[in-house]
């Protein structure tokens, strides 16, 4: 019996029941049958000789075998369409859509930059952005529903890809004159912030749990804790009130005269904070997105960079959640 080729369609297949942990959930994905997407994974483990998943646990593992070809699967496919993609950047204007997001840090200096910027040298690409907080920009990454996100270095789903862009700082954001013996862009300890009404996150947002931390092991109690999810509007109220709040920097910079609210540089301990950009592992990007991605990684690093204390880190390759 003649065994059949390895296709890229049964290397989608497997990857995406993988990925998905779920027939169903992978046909829905691939735009095929749930029966389809099952014989196509079991031609693939007949050609390879070999079982390249496990049922356990309610879940699918990968076996030994099925690890390697799903390494090595991806990168198949990613070259792929990076020759597609190649091919499509020889066509001429950069043109098409891109659809991205980025969390609320970004979008009151970064984001308007990288906007007017990136519309002005590329005014055929029509941009759709959503800002929400980074564990719902994966998941649309990964549901197909974002090109790419910007969002806070930490755990990646299985299917995507993290590229770094930039650290920040984190600093202490309060009203002028708040803190009297503490300048404008001065370096301050935490235990600045003793007695202090402090505005934190709530605890989804992964920035919450890092601040109790730190504060319970320098032994820091604040006298009053407000839980306020939305930045822009934890900002406009630390200008009015003696609230307070830790924030990286990015959403601090339109402060950086001091004088609707004054910044402070969190030094005793340093609290840094990491941004990556995030996409689907199985393909590079469109050659409108690679460039507004690029366009968001240089406006971070001007951005980050512009308050003392702060510095950016130059692009590298963080890699792939399932290796």
């Amino acid at each position: 019996m003649r065994m059949p080729k390895i296709s890229v369609r049964a290397l989608k297949a497997f990857i995406a029941v993988y990925e998905e942990q779920s027939f169903s959930k992978a046909a829905d994905r691939e735009n095929a049958t749930q029966s389809g997407m099952s014989t196509q994974v079991k031609n693939l483990e007949m050609r390879i000789g070999a079982d390249l998943l496990i049922r356990s646990r309610k879940r699918f593992d990968l076996t030994p075998a099925g690890k390697i070809v799903y390494t090595e699967g991806q990168a198949i496919l990613r070259h792929l369409l990076k020759a597609e993609k190649m091919v499509e950047d020889l066509q001429g204007d950069v043109s098409g859509s891109v659809r991205f997001g980025i969390i609320p840090t970004l979008t009151r200096a970064v984001l308007p930059l990288s906007i007017e910027r990136f519309g002005a040298q590329f005014p055929g690409v029509e941009l759709s952005l959503l800002e929400e907080y980074s564990g719902s920009l994966l998941r649309r990454v990964i549901d197909g529903e974002l090109d790419f996100a910007v969002v806070p270095a930490g755990n990646l789903p299985p299917g995507t890809h993290a590229t770094f862009i930039g650290r920040d700082r984190e600093m202490i954001l309060s009203r002028p004159g708040r803190f009297p013996d503490h300048a404008h862009l001065s370096d301050v300890p935490l235990s600045l912030l003793a007695g202090a009404r402090l505005i934190v996150p709530s605890s989804q947002n992964v920035r919450r749990g890092r601040i109790e931390a730190a504060l319970s092991a320098h032994g820091v109690h604040v006298a009053d804790l407000l839980e306020m999810d939305g930045m822009l509007a934890t900002v406009e109220m630390i200008g009015t009130t003696d609230w307070v709040a830790i924030l990286p920097s990015a959403i601090c910079h339109p402060d950086i005269r001091g004088t609707m609210r004054e910044l402070h540089v969190l030094s005793h301990p340093p609290m840094t904070i990491d941004y990556n950009i995030v996409q689907k592992s199985e393909g590079p990007l469109s050659r409108a997105a690679r460039l507004l991605a690029d366009r968001i990684t240089a406006d971070t690093s001007e951005i980050v960079s512009a308050v003392p204390g702060v510095q950016s880190i130059g692009i590298r390759e963080v890699g792939y959640s399932n290796k």
